[in-house]
């Protein structure tokens, strides 16, 4: 991929087309849209980071995917674009008094919380409640009050970011072979990171408690066998100090942890991820809704909508889109530092990461094509094609 290739925002236009992740993106009963940033690009750009160092350590990177990873969560589930309701259906785009809010209501929890943000008995449709009670209040208001609930909940921010962040060329690497990795982690964001260090060569342990399973292994079993194909399955109880202690050995026997856990989450259980780096010399992947410095939740739709990278209306962009951006960039900044030697905590932020691929909306009309959806870049058409996915091997 050239230089050029990078900024084009026709290159994006054709990117985001192929994806499947255009067709997710826009209301039901319309036309699929653009988005304003490049995140097709981004994905892009992430997985040739990865490449370039597999490639220096002497690995194998002809499994790699491309950006049609954006879509394959919604084709492995069967899911379509919602407009202001994410295709997963958790979300939603609410009308504050000031503004536009990102609400996940996807946990029994969640909803059994509405009655204490409304501050009233729930009586009727939860949604339709927590919809018109969002009209009346600040869109700040809305979100401090979520964040103190545990409800993942953001702000909707439509500026663009100042400056686009340099991505950090890979660095020489000290280290070659297989890493060992162990994944903590769960839902998408986490999972992907750990499948994309698989296919390239590592080997992947995915550690849970008995007491806890994997809520994306419920919600979506054949996506999830496709992020979990090659991973060795390891399990103990968290709760117990006999539990703690396996854990805690596993942690330090690993060359890369991923988690995606608020950090208190894990101190809860005794593992302090600094300390273990620091005996281990390992790499340790935290990745957040908002950084390890924010005590807050949030998922790849509401995180993207408080980014900013939405369709036009707003509705929402793709499905969860803030999960493969994470992590792809995750499994680049994982794999990048572990070859170069660096020991200590990679910080990754889901927010910052949408945020950084927000860009002027591109110029462009969509129009039909046949039974289906075309951008006219003036000398082409170029098709929008449905999402797909890749078949799990194992």
């Amino acid at each position: 991929m050239s230089p050029r290739d990078e900024t084009d925002p026709c290159a994006e236009i054709r990117r985001w087309a192929s994806s499947g992740a255009m067709a997710l993106t826009g209301h039901r009963d319309g036309p699929p849209q653009l988005v304003a940033g490049a995140p097709a690009t981004a994905v892009r750009e992430s997985l040739r980071a990865l490449s370039t160092t597999a490639t220096a350590m002497g690995l194998d990177t002809t499994r790699l995917p491309d950006e049609r990873l954006i879509g394959e969560r919604a084709a492995a589930m069967g899911l379509t674009r919602g407009g202001r309701v994410s295709p997963g259906g958790a979300c939603r785009l609410l009308d504050a008094a000031d503004g536009t809010v990102a609400l996940t209501l996807s946990r029994p929890d969640d909803f059994a919380s509405l009655s204490a943000l409304l501050s009233r008995d729930i009586d009727d449709e939860p949604w339709a409640a927590v919809t018109a009670w969002c009209r009346d209040h600040s869109a700040d208001d809305i979100v401090d009050r979520a964040t103190l609930l545990g409800l993942a909940a953001g702000t909707v921010d439509h500026t663009l970011p100042g400056t686009r962040p340099p991505r950090a060329e890979p660095r020489p690497g000290t280290r070659t072979g297989p890493p060992l990795v162990v994944d903590l982690s769960s839902l998408w964001a986490g999972p992907l990171c750990a499948h994309l260090l698989f296919l390239v060569g590592a080997h992947v342990v995915d550690a849970k408690s008995t007491t806890r399973p994997d809520p994306g292994a419920e919600a979506a079993p054949a996506f999830h066998g496709l992020l979990r194909d090659g991973t060795r399955r390891w399990t103990t109880d968290f709760t117990t100090a006999a539990g703690r202690s396996k854990l805690r050995d596993l942690l330090l026997q690993a060359d890369i942890v991923i988690e995606a856990s608020r950090p208190r989450a894990l101190e809860q259980l005794g593992i302090d991820a600094a300390a273990i780096t620091a005996e281990s010399g390992g790499t340790w992947v935290s990745i957040t809704a908002y950084g390890r410095a924010h005590n807050r939740i949030g998922y790849g739709d509401d995180v993207a909508a408080a980014a900013g990278l939405l369709g036009d209306g707003p509705v929402f962009a793709a499905d969860a889109i803030a999960d493969p951006l994470t992590g792809c960039h995750a499994a680049a900044a994982a794999l990048d530092a572990w070859s170069a030697g660096t020991s200590g905590v990679v910080d990754i932020s889901m927010y910052d990461v949408v945020r950084s691929t927000r860009a002027p909306l591109p110029d462009a009309q969509v129009v039909r094509d046949g039974d289906g959806w075309a951008v006219d870049l003036g000398d082409r058409l170029v098709p929008v094609a449905e999402p797909a996915t890749r078949q799990a091997s194992r």
